[in-house]
């Protein structure tokens, strides 16, 4: 229970944005408790233990997982449930401690680095359109030409961007560039 819960802090933590899932959470803790209990019988009777494999084997999950890590976060809860079941309770404050402490380093580490990112732009011509792609150039910032709509009114274009906090600035600033009447930055992160 305890290694459920620290492990329940540290996804909660890991997805701080609306990507947490409070009954994925739940399901940790209680996934952790249930495979302990499974190992505690299956270590106590032979005949016991190859019933409940039987049973467990025709047992068929169809939940889909949306996001990689939270299979991560599962098989995790699974091998703490089961190293504490078989009795290694250093085994399991170990290795939950340790891949806890890892989970928290690739959190700041990848906290900082370039996440996707649509930006809109709404110009007066193609020459404005031209302006925002040197400036994105001259920003270091790299992007992909996804869509450009243009009517005789206004040119509309759709970039896809990989940047940092350190750029936002400068994405920030297109809407100074002369006939740029708009711009939207659309956070395309999935977690």
């Amino acid at each position: 229970l305890l290694a459920g819960l620290f492990i329940l802090l540290i996804y909660k933590h890991s997805m701080k944005n609306v990507a947490f899932n409070r009954g994925f959470g739940i399901t940790l803790l209680l996934v952790c408790s249930i495979s302990a209990l499974i190992v505690l019988t299956i270590t106590s009777n032979l005949a016991l233990s190859l019933g409940m494999v039987g049973a467990l084997s025709i047992v068929r999950f169809r939940t889909a997982i949306k996001d990689a890590s939270d299979t991560a976060f599962m098989f995790w809860a699974v091998a703490a449930g089961i190293t504490a079941g078989a009795g290694f309770y250093l085994l399991t404050l170990i290795g939950c401690l340790f891949i806890g402490v890892v989970c928290m380093i690739s959190i700041v580490l990848f906290d900082h680095s370039a996440k996707p990112f649509l930006l809109v732009v709404r110009a007066e011509g193609t020459d404005a359109a031209g302006q925002v792609e040197k400036a994105l150039e001259k920003g270091s910032i790299r992007y992909k030409l996804s869509s450009l709509v243009e009517n005789e009114s206004y040119v509309e274009i759709i970039y896809e961007l990989a940047f940092g906090k350190k750029n936002r600035e400068i994405v920030l600033s297109l809407k100074e560039i002369s006939g740029v009447s708009s711009v939207s930055l659309v956070d395309c992160r999935k977690n």
